[in-house]
């Protein structure tokens, strides 16, 4: 990384909301990328509109996104797979209509699981395994921790000003541990 990078992503702001382990996860990911202004929000707190940031950073385990469907800012939405972790980013430009689905990480992971079978994409039968679990609300500690890694790296590209994939593209990965 150039210095020049390394001085954009010290410069940005970002804000986590999700539950303690991920932003415990994600907090260590974020600082060891060189990220110094980050914002917290717990999903227990009466939730304010994050301000002045740059980035959020969202882990999605219950319901719809917790946040306004009207940010101007990249939203990054992160799933716990219990096998496996993937992560959805939303831009400013992007249609935010998936914000409004009431069990958001149900259907990211029927989403993702469909669009891997139709295109047959190699990797993803552990995700179609893990379906069942899925829908009765299972989490995994592994998964927290790959989902606040995905995250931590694409809010690292976001802020250096290199592509990163969004929807309806995606980030999936098999747990890291």
């Amino acid at each position: 990384m150039t210095s020049e990078e390394k001085r954009r992503i010290a410069d940005r702001r970002i804000a986590v909301v999700g539950a303690t382990e991920f932003i415990d996860s994600i907090r260590t990911e974020l600082q060891q990328s060189g990220f110094e202004h980050i914002e917290i929000i717990s999903r227990s707190d009466e939730m304010p509109m994050p301000s002045n940031v740059d980035v959020i950073a969202e882990s999605v385990n219950e319901g719809g996104s917790f946040l306004s469907k009207d940010l101007t800012i990249p939203l990054i939405l992160s799933f716990d797979f219990v096998n496996g972790a993937g992560a959805i980013v939303i831009m400013p430009s992007d249609e935010r209509e998936l914000l409004k689905k009431p069990k958001l990480r149900q259907w990211a992971a029927n989403y993702i699981a469909g669009y891997c079978a139709f295109w047959n994409v190699e990797g993803c039968k552990w995700l179609r395994a893990s379906l069942n679990d899925i829908q009765k609300g299972v989490t995994s500690s592994a998964a927290i921790k790959t989902a606040a890694h995905i995250c931590a790296r694409i809010v690292a590209n976001i802020a250096v000003g290199r592509e990163v994939k969004h929807f309806p593209r995606f980030y999936l990965c098999k747990n890291l541990e």
